[in-house]
């Protein structure tokens, strides 16, 4: 699937919150961004359900889900909230850890963590 254009205009979104922040940030304006992954809209579901998809997304996140909507959307609230009120110029991603597990394909893909009782040396 090609996505340059896509790639490029994520990468120009992530560089102009960066820019903006440091420009608007005396003045008082925060400007962040969220870059959602692979969300359980009922399009994406609906193509997981028919096999669409050659593999299900949620095999290739750290947390072996897909992101739900709202927490996308509560996400967003954070940032636009008083909470957040020290944080500009941040890219936010929501993607459950596509990220950080999608180099791990080439090695067998994201394995399960072990139960706490074989973490502490117990029986399965």
């Amino acid at each position: 699937m090609p996505v340059h254009a896509y790639a490029s205009s994520k990468a120009g979104v992530v560089s102009l919150t960066l820019n903006l922040a440091g420009e608007w940030g005396r003045a008082g304006v925060r400007v962040n961004c969220v870059s959602p992954g692979s969300t359980l809209v009922p399009r994406v579901a609906e193509r997981i359900r028919s096999g669409r998809y050659a593999a299900d997304p949620a095999e290739f996140t750290a947390l072996g889900r897909i992101v739900q909507p709202r927490e996308v959307a509560e996400s967003i609230e954070f940032l636009a909230s008083d909470r957040a009120s020290a944080i500009t110029g941040v890219n936010l991603v929501v993607d459950a850890g596509w990220h950080v597990a999608g180099t791990w394909a080439q090695y067998g893909g994201v394995r399960a963590a072990p139960s706490p009782a074989q973490a502490a040396g117990g029986a399965a």
